[in-house]
């Protein structure tokens, strides 16, 4: 629950902020980098309106989702939790190899990514696990 929560919430901000007030938090170098780095710059990347999106679409929410599913011990909710997991990894890699190169930031979160996927393979291992259990 907390990954799920954790990066959710984190990624409803973090496009509130870059839909609200991007240049007083200084993230002007991180479009001109988008712009030069990332494909069909001049239609996504020429303010931060779609990187808010996609973060939300793509990172924000299956993450908020999943924190429901767990909330409801949803039986999808452990591979749910990995591919949230696995989806954060591959925005990080592409954001460290593609889009910025190292950061900070990026590493943290390519941390929490890898915590989140591995969390839910340890959990969907026990669930298996644990199903094979038959009581006598």
């Amino acid at each position: 629950m907390f990954w799920t929560l954790f990066i959710g919430v984190g990624a409803l901000f973090g496009a509130a902020m870059m839909w609200i007030a991007p240049a007083k938090l200084g993230m002007a170098p991180l479009l001109d980098q988008m712009q030069a780095n990332l494909p069909l710059a001049d239609v996504f990347f020429t303010s931060f309106a779609w990187p808010g999106v996609f973060l939300l679409v793509i990172i924000g929410l299956p993450n908020l989702a999943g924190a429901a599913l767990v909330a409801r011990q949803h039986r999808i909710a452990p591979i749910w939790t990995t591919a949230c997991g696995v989806v954060l990894i591959a925005w990080i890699c592409l954001q460290l190899f593609v889009a910025f190169g190292p950061n900070p930031v990026s590493d943290v979160y390519l941390a929490f990514g890898l915590a989140q996927a591995v969390m839910g393979i340890l959990w969907i291992r026990r669930a298996r696990r644990d199903a094979t259990i038959q009581p006598h």
